[in-house]
C-alpha cells in the first residue's frame, strides 16, 4: 500500500508540476501580449495627442498671421492715404515694405489694376489676371470687405505667399500686402507624419508604422527601409487586420511579430515587437520557476513519505478498526485516534454523530408523551431524507394520511410546503401564518438548526387568533354604529398623515347630529339611537373608494376621505354626502318619518395644515360655525 501511494503521490506532484508551468507559461505570455497591446494604446494616444497639439497650433498659428498680415494692410493703406507724395517714389514705397516687414507692397485703383508698390514687376497685373488674384474680386463690388487670402502660390511666380487687402478709407484704392509664410509652413510640416516618426524611438525588436487605411501603403515608420512599400509587402495581410484592440501575430518585416493596432481616421497605426523579444522574461522566468518546483517537488515527496509512514498510515488503520465495531452495532464505542490533529477532529466528529443517533432517540420519545396539547414535532437531518414527526403535524397542517406520508418521506417536499405556509404571514414576528383553505385556521411556526439537522414544531393557534381578533373588534369598533371608535380612528389615520405619497389629497369633515335631543325625548331614546345609526350608514355607504368613518363620542363623527387626485374629487364626495343627507328620513312605528340631518366642517389636506391634530380642530371650529349659523336662520 505505502508503494502504491508514494508512486502515486510522485506522479500527481510531478503532473501538477507541469501543469503548473505549462499554466504558468500560458498565463505569462498572454500577459505579455496583453502588456504590449495596453503599452501599444498608451504610444498611439501620445502620437494622436502629439498630431492634435499640432494641429492645434498650426490652425492658430494660421490665425495669427491672417490677422497680422490685415493689421499690415491696414497699416500700410494709413500711411499712403496720410503720405500720398510717397506714390510715385518706388524708393520710399520699399522702405514702406522693410518698415511693414512685409515681402511685397501692391497699390490698386478702384477698378482692380495694380498700379503701384514695392514690386515694379508686377504693375499692369489686376484682379482678373489669375486665380490667386481673382480672389481679391468681390471688394471691387463691396467697400466693407476686408480680405486675407489662404496660402497660395502667386500669379506671377507660383511662390507661395499669404495676401491680405484692404480700402483706403478715403475709397481712392485698394492696398495689398503679401508674407512669406515660413512660420506657417514649419508648423504644418511638424503635423507631417515622417516628422512625427523621426521623434519616436522604437525598443529593441520593436517598430512603428503608419499605414493608409485605403491603399495600405507605409506612410511613416521607425524602420526608414519599409517607407513606400504596402502593408502586404511587409508582412501584414490588410484582411486579417483586427478591426478591435485585438492583437495578430504575423511575419513582419521578416521576423515573427506580435502586432498592435490603432485606427485613427485615415491612418492606421501599427506597433510590432518581435516574438523572441516579447517572450524573452516568460522564458528565462519560466525556466527559472521549473528549477523551483523540482527542488521543491524533492523535498515535498521526502515530507510526506515521512509523515504518510508515521501518521496517516497507522491513523487510517485505527480508524477503520473503531468503524467496524460501531457499524456491528456497538453504538457505544468511543475512537480515540490522535496520532494527529486531524485524526483527533475525525474521532470527535465521529463520536458526535453516533450520540447524535442517540439523541436523537431519546428526544423523540419525550415529544411523543407531551404531545397531547396541539402542538406538531418534527426533525430531520441533511443527511437523511425522511423527516421524523409526531402523529400531530398531519392534524395541523390539514393533510391527510396519504399526503403526510408521501411528504414526511422527503425533508425537501416538506419544506417546500413550510415554505407555500410562510407566504401567507399573519404576524411574522411571531412567526404566525395562515393556512391555506376555505376556514381560516393558523398555525405558529418555529424551526431551530442542530448542527447538519433541523428542529421544528408547528403549533394550531387559530382559537388564541379568533379571540384576538374578536378582542380587537370590540376594542375598535362601537357596537351601536358598527364604525371605527375615537382610539381605533385615530390610530389608523396618524400613520396616513406620515406618508404624504399615501394620503394623496384629502378632506377631513367633523360631523355633529341635528335635533338629536329631540328625537329622544319626542320619540324615544330607541329612535334616538336608529337615528344615529342612520348617519353611519350615511357615512358608511359613502361612494368613496379610500375613506376612514368613526363615531368620536355621542352623536359626534368623523369622516376621513383621501387618496384622491384633485381638490374636485374631493368636492364632489362632500356634495355627495350631502346629497344622501337631505333624501334621508327616519321612519317611525306610527307611519311618520322625520328626517336625518347633521351639520358638517371640512378641513382639506394640505390646504388647510399637515398635521392631522390640526386640521381635526379646524374641521372641528367650522362644524361648530356651521351649526351655529343653522340654528340662527332656523334650520334646526
Amino acid at each position: 500500500m505505502k508503494q502504491m501511494i508514494r508512486k502515486k503521490l510522485s506522479l500527481i506532484i510531478l503532473a501538477a508540476m507541469l501543469l503548473s508551468l505549462l499554466f504558468n507559461y500560458a498565463v505569462q505570455t498572454r500577459g505579455a501580449r496583453r502588456d504590449m497591446l495596453f503599452t501599444s494604446q498608451e504610444l498611439f494616444w501620445q502620437i494622436h495627442q502629439i498630431l492634435e497639439q499640432n494641429a492645434a497650433e498650426t490652425k492658430q498659428i494660421e490665425y495669427d498671421f491672417k490677422e497680422s498680415c490685415l493689421v499690415r494692410a491696414k497699416a500700410a493703406a494709413y500711411i499712403v492715404q496720410s503720405r500720398p507724395d510717397i506714390v510715385g517714389h518706388q524708393a520710399e514705397m520699399e522702405k514702406v515694405a522693410n518698415l511693414l516687414d512685409v515681402d511685397e507692397f501692391h497699390l490698386f485703383d478702384p477698378d482692380g489694376t495694380l498700379y503701384g508698390g514695392s514690386q515694379p514687376k508686377y504693375f499692369g497685373l489686376n484682379f482678373r489676371s489669375g486665380e490667386q488674384m481673382q480672389f481679391f474680386l468681390p471688394m471691387l463690388s463691396d467697400r466693407s470687405l476686408e480680405l486675407c487670402q489662404d496660402i497660395t502660390p502667386n500669379t506671377a511666380e507660383q511662390k507661395l505667399m499669404q495676401y491680405a487687402a484692404v480700402w483706403r478709407e478715403d475709397g481712392e484704392g485698394i492696398v495689398q500686402i503679401g508674407m512669406t509664410p515660413g512660420r506657417v509652413l514649419d508648423a504644418k510640416k511638424k503635423n507631417e507624419l515622417s516628422y512625427i516618426f523621426s521623434l519616436l524611438t522604437a525598443d529593441s525588436g520593436a517598430a512603428i508604422y503608419a499605414i493608409d487605411a485605403e491603399s495600405y501603403e507605409v506612410l511613416g515608420s521607425t524602420d526608414p527601409d519599409q517607407l513606400g512599400k504596402t502593408a502586404g509587402e511587409i508582412g501584414i495581410d490588410p484582411k486579417k487586420i483586427p478591426t478591435g484592440r485585438e492583437g495578430l501575430r504575423a511575419t513582419v518585416a521578416g521576423r515573427d511579430s506580435y502586432c498592435a493596432f490603432s485606427f485613427s481616421g485615415p491612418v492606421i497605426l501599427v506597433r510590432t515587437r518581435t516574438i523572441d523579444s516579447l517572450y524573452q522574461s516568460v522564458n528565462q522566468d519560466t525556466l527559472l520557476l521549473a528549477l523551483y518546483l523540482l527542488l521543491g517537488a524533492v523535498i515535498l515527496l521526502f515530507t510526506i513519505f515521512h509523515y504518510l509512514d508515521s501518521y496517516i498510515i497507522s491513523g487510517i488503520s485505527a480508524v477503520n478498526r473503531k468503524l467496524m465495531t460501531i457499524t456491528g452495532g456497538d453504538l457505544d464505542a468511543v475512537v480515540e485516534v490522535r496520532t494527529t490533529p486531524e485524526f483527533a477532529e475525525l474521532s470527535g466528529h465521529i463520536n458526535s454523530m453516533v450520540r447524535s443517533l442517540l439523541d436523537m432517540t431519546n428526544k423523540l420519545s419525550e415529544i411523543l408523551e407531551i404531545a397531547r396539547i396541539p402542538i406538531g414535532v418534527y426533525e430531520y437531518n441533511q443527511g437523511m431524507k425522511r423527516v421524523l414527526a409526531t402523529s400531530r403535524i398531519a392534524d395541523i397542517l390539514r393533510l391527510s394520511k396519504g399526503e403526510a406520508e408521501g411528504i414526511l418521506a422527503d425533508h425537501a417536499r416538506f419544506e417546500a410546503v413550510l415554505t407555500e405556509i410562510r407566504r401567507r404571514p399573519v404576524d411574522p414576528e411571531r412567526g404566525i401564518y395562515e393556512l391555506p383553505g376555505p376556514d381560516r385556521r393558523f398555525v405558529r411556526m418555529e424551526s431551530f438548526s442542530r448542527e447538519h439537522g433541523t428542529l421544528g414544531i408547528v403549533v394550531d393557534v387559530t382559537e388564541d387568533i379568533a379571540e384576538k381578533q374578536r378582542i380587537e373588534h370590540e376594542r375598535d369598533v362601537d357596537q351601536l354604529t358598527g364604525l371605527y371608535n375615537r382610539r381605533a380612528f385615530y390610530r389608523n389615520a396618524d400613520p396616513l398623515f406620515s406618508d404624504a405619497g399615501r394620503l394623496g389629497q384629502a378632506v377631513l369633515v367633523m360631523i355633529d347630529s341635528d335635533n338629536l335631543k329631540q328625537v329622544n325625548d319626542r320619540h324615544g331614546h330607541e329612535n334616538g339611537d336608529r337615528y344615529l345609526q342612520m348617519i353611519a350608514g350615511l357615512l358608511q355607504s359613502l361612494p368613496a373608494e379610500k375613506k376612514l368613518t368613526a363615531r368620536l363620542s355621542g352623536d359626534e363623527f368623523v369622516l376621513l376621505v383621501y387618496g384622491c387626485s384633485s381638490r374636485q374629487e374631493l368636492d364632489g364626495a362632500i356634495r355627495r354626502l350631502d346629497l344622501s343627507m337631505k333624501g334621508c328620513s327616519l321612519p317611525l312605528g306610527d307611519g311618520r318619518e322625520i328626517p336625518v340631518s347633521f351639520s358638517a366642517g371640512c378641513a382639506f389636506f394640505p390646504e388647510d395644515g399637515n398635521d392631522f391634530h390640526i386640521l381635526l380642530k379646524r374641521a372641528d371650529d367650522r362644524m361648530y360655525r356651521n351649526k351655529q349659523q343653522s340654528k340662527q336662520n332656523g334650520r334646526i
